[in-house]
């Protein structure tokens, strides 16, 4: 006989303990990328897929896509999406690190920012268009130069918080208390 689990408001068969596990895994790292519910669970590609579509389609979860669609990311089905969206870019190193320096800093110049980050201007311009765009980060005029800020600062500041753990201290952690709940 089967039970069944309860999430999200949602029920997920426990017979399924791949799900469960692939569940558990999303619910941990919110933001995780296909290959690395691979590596963790070390299930072959047609067995995640599978699962992660039955899961989606029970809405226990949701996919994001970034706009040129070549990165996805799985997300508890709870989470808001201008989490998600800000997750996404936390995600990225370059994008990440202007939004830690706008994090600790009020404001930044153009300049700062690629001095701070080591990469290119083009390279900067490109992210921050993005970071702008996505309305994570704005831009004002001040005397001579533009000045980039964060819009939701305490948003921001609660998921670097939570997100600050590595990934493999975050995959040790997390993947023997999953180890152990089976």
């Amino acid at each position: 006989m089967k039970s069944n689990i309860l999430t999200e408001g949602k029920e997920i068969e426990s017979g399924s303990s791949n799900r469960v596990t692939i569940l558990k895994i999303i619910n941990s790292f919110p933001g995780i990328r296909y290959r690395d519910i691979l590596r963790l669970t070390n299930l072959n590609n047609g067995t995640i897929s599978h699962h992660l579509s039955a899961l989606e389609k029970c809405s226990v979860i949701k996919i994001s896509r970034t706009e040129n669609s070549n990165i996805t990311r799985y997300y508890p089905a709870s989470t808001p999406s201008d989490e998600t969206l800000i997750l996404n870019f936390l995600k990225i190193k370059t994008t990440k690190s202007i939004i830690q320096m706008l994090q600790d800093a009020e404001e930044a110049t153009f300049g700062e920012i690629v001095e701070h980050i080591h990469k290119a201007p083009s390279t900067t311009s490109w992210n921050l268009k993005r970071l702008m765009d996505s309305k994570i980060v704005g831009r004002k005029r001040g005397e001579n130069v533009s000045l980039f800020f964060l819009y939701n600062k305490d948003l921001v500041k609660k998921l670097i918080a939570e997100n600050n753990k590595t990934l493999l201290d975050r995959s040790i952690d997390n993947y023997i208390s999953i180890i152990d709940e089976l």
